[in-house]
């Protein structure tokens, strides 16, 4: 089993996508939930073991994870230290970006999957 732990329900996804993911058996959404900025560091640790506690208690042979970058951190340092394998989407994106008036951003993306990458730890010198 797949859990999609990203704002990308599997009826979102492209068939490419969705062929790739087989190898992991059935895919189960769990949306990443959304994050207050004005969560402290103690509340992004309650949510990253709420969820956590939540993935593995269904013992997924690999957890498909994105969203905020802080709290998907958390998530992600969590879930491998766990032994959970926990993959992303590598895709490509062709993004056109306009400054409004107001300071604002409006992007607009089109993302073409391309592939799963495993999340690995970054240890200096290996």
């Amino acid at each position: 089993m797949l859990i999609n732990c990203t704002n990308h329900p599997l009826d979102m996804w492209g068939e490419a996508q969705i062929e790739a993911a087989k190898c992991y058996g059935e895919v189960v959404d769990l949306p990443f939930p959304r994050v207050d900025p004005a969560w402290s560091v103690e509340e992004l640790r309650r949510q990253a073991d709420s969820i956590a506690d939540r993935i593995e208690a269904q013992k997924p042979d690999a957890v498909l994870a994105a969203g905020e970058f802080t709290l998907l951190f958390m998530l992600v340092d969590r879930l491998l230290s766990d032994g959970v394998k926990v993959i992303c989407t590598c895709s490509r994106r062709i993004a056109d970006a306009e400054m409004r008036s107001d300071g604002s951003i409006e992007k607009k993306s089109v993302f073409t999957f391309e592939t799963f990458r495993e999340y690995a730890y970054y240890r200096k010198g290996k």
